[in-house]
């Protein structure tokens, strides 16, 4: 009967969870909970590299839930790639209970690429199901400056040159508290631009929250 009702619901669903493949599941909750078995992991705001970090004493931090593995590389494609922009907030409600609620205004996605045809930013779905849990206001409004070529792919020192001025940080924000989110932190390079991009504009940010971290 279990058999059937799940192929039922895919003729009426047509999607299977990323990582079992069961049907009408776009990321069952067993396998939720199992993406982020591995202790939480941290990086410096300021810079990328390991936290806590010498050269940063006292520097927010970029929190990651998973390393980067072939498990959670698989749901993080199905969410880009896949068209299925709900595994966002699947993630992001397994994500907030890994930590407590930051003391913070808003959550700010990192914005989606210009140019980009996906039709929606995963990370603000990330953002989205963090906010649910955490009852906290996620904002899509950064944009970019430029059209800038896909990250995946890049080697560290074409991340690395990214600026601080390839965003565009809206006046209202200005004063307010916030953590950044994103999908992957792969240098960290994109969260330290943006989060300086923030600081030049007034912006408070307490720190950072990713699905998964390249090691």
């Amino acid at each position: 009967m279990h058999r059937f009702l799940n192929a039922f619901l895919h003729v009426l669903w047509p999607v299977s969870c990323p990582v079992c493949g069961r049907l009408g599941e776009v990321l069952c909750a067993e396998c939720a909970a199992s993406l982020f078995l591995s202790p939480p992991l941290s990086r410096c705001l300021c810079c990328g590299g390991l936290f806590p970090c010498g050269r940063h004493p006292g520097a927010p931090r970029i929190r990651s839930a998973s390393p980067y593995n072939e498990k959670i590389k698989s749901v993080i494609f199905a969410l880009k790639y896949g068209g299925l922009r709900a595994i966002g907030q699947h993630l992001g409600a397994a994500m907030a209970s890994l930590w407590e609620r930051p003391d913070t205004d808003l959550l700010l996605p990192v914005p989606l690429h210009r140019g980009s045809t996906r039709g929606y930013n995963q990370a603000f779905e990330i953002a989205r199901g963090l906010g649910r849990v955490w009852d906290m206001k996620a904002a899509d409004t950064i944009q970019w400056t430029r059209r800038l070529p896909r990250r995946t792919g890049l080697n560290r020192e074409e991340r690395q040159a990214l600026r601080s001025d390839d965003f565009i940080i809206p006046k209202q924000l200005r004063g307010l508290r916030v953590v950044l989110v994103d999908d992957i932190c792969t240098t960290g390079a994109t969260l330290t631009r943006l989060a300086a991009a923030c600081k030049e504009a007034g912006v408070s940010v307490t720190g950072a929250y990713t699905v998964a971290s390249v090691s």
